[in-house]
């Protein structure tokens, strides 16, 4: 199974660094270093917990599909339905 990557998942759904950063009020290169290995900077994909409730309630009111699973790189339940655009094969 392939690791999954919090940042990248939480960037790609609210359309990259910049367009979250403005939402939250954050430098969009602090919200980048997000997907950073930690080598460069970054905090290896991890989004700090701290920011935790205010992109979920960003998400809940912009409509974005996200759980508080996502933001912490936890891999989906056996029972749940797919990710929308997800491909079988």
């Amino acid at each position: 199974m392939p690791l999954v990557d919090p940042a990248a998942t939480v960037l790609a759904r609210f359309g990259g660094s910049g367009p979250l950063a403005r939402r939250l009020g954050l430098d969009r290169s602090a919200v980048h270093r997000w997907a950073l290995p930690k080598a460069r900077g970054g905090s290896d994909g991890l989004i700090p917990a701290r920011h935790h409730r205010r992109v979920l309630e960003l998400a809940a009111a912009e409509g974005i599909a996200l759980t508080a699973a996502d933001l912490v790189g936890a891999p989906p339940a056996a029972d749940a339905p797919p990710e929308p655009g997800a491909d079988d094969g």
